[in-house]
């Protein structure tokens, strides 16, 4: 597909994750380009509401577009449409709308009135583990057993949320001497020790046979059959928070196990690869980030506009 089909497929809402994909020539993850669909569908949708052109875009139809989604949105997200817009842009070789100066501008002053709601994940680290463990590995609740499970999994592992709730019995193999290797995908993921028995004395106290490893417990300590969503694992870490009683200013998410295990292991002197690798990261621009390496992130991240096959056209 050439560089004038894409153009004509993205001036319209696309309904084709597989127009992202020859686009991007697969360099994001399915999830990554089902986000980026959504915010171009959206902006898509306003520009045919007003009459004016998606692709290329002028300036005013960004700002405002932007100007109408912000007092909905948080500043993550109308960070994340600007994104969106401009990837499109430079990757068809378009002339960018957000990098004028009016857009700038423009989510400077979204920054300073929304940088309350802009937080980022905290690091969940191998301390902060360590004294949960101290709490609650003693612990007959089937809640804390559960939670405590899913901390040390997820930061021993550096899940993702998905990969986290996507856990089956079937995919989990134990040992003779009680050590758990999950397969995750076509990757081999060898718990540690005390992750291994955290984990074991959920299945055993649990009564985990089959199905979904990690599941809701509602308020009479019943545990269901269905998988934790989301919004249930980023309870069961702001909970880690409540429980180490960490500062208010620090938020901890799902999210947090990557960032505070992808920084450990720089600390004890990983490499960027070695962490991309045991991360699973497709891009190191992620890992890159959470370990303070903004330059390699803002490369990895501009690659996008660069070498794309019609550059030359």
């Amino acid at each position: 597909m050439d560089r004038k089909e894409l153009i004509n497929h993205f001036s319209k809402e696309v309904t084709d994750i597989a127009y992202w994909q020859t686009m991007t020539e697969k360099r994001y993850a399915h999830r990554t380009l089902v986000a980026f669909n959504t915010d171009w569908n959206a902006f898509v949708c306003y520009c045919q509401n007003i009459q004016a052109s998606p692709l290329p875009a002028k300036v005013q139809t960004v700002e405002r577009f932007i100007a109408s989604m912000a007092p909905t949105r948080k500043l993550a997200s109308l960070k994340r449409y600007i994104i969106t817009i401009r990837l499109v842009h430079r990757t068809l070789a378009l002339t960018d709308p957000c990098s004028h100066t009016q857009i700038r501008l423009l989510m400077q002053g979204y920054h300073e009135e929304k940088q309350d709601d802009s937080k980022q994940a905290e690091g969940l680290h191998a301390d902060h583990i360590s004294r949960l463990l101290l709490a609650f590995e003693s612990s007959p609740n089937i809640k804390d057993i559960r939670d405590l499970a899913i901390w040390t999994v997820a930061f021993d592992g550096l899940l993702k949320r998905s990969e986290l709730s996507n856990i089956c019995v079937d995919d989990v193999k134990i040992d003779d001497d009680g050590f758990v290797t999950i397969q995750l995908d076509n990757k081999q993921l060898n718990l540690s020790e005390v992750t291994s028995t955290a984990f074991t004395r959920w299945l055993s106290e649990g009564l985990i046979a089959d199905g979904y490893v990690f599941r809701r417990i509602d308020r009479h300590g019943n545990i269901g059959e269905k998988p934790l969503d989301h919004s249930s694992i980023y309870r069961v870490f702001r909970r880690a928070g409540d429980e180490l009683g960490v500062s208010s200013k620090v938020i901890f998410s799902g999210q947090s196990p990557r960032v505070g295990a992808a920084q450990d292991l720089a600390n004890e002197g990983a490499t960027l690869n070695e962490i991309q690798s045991q991360g699973r990261w497709k891009s190191p621009a992620m890992p890159a980030q959470y370990i303070g390496q903004n330059s390699k992130r803002d490369k990895e991240m501009d690659k996008f506009k660069k070498d794309t096959p019609w550059d030359n056209d």
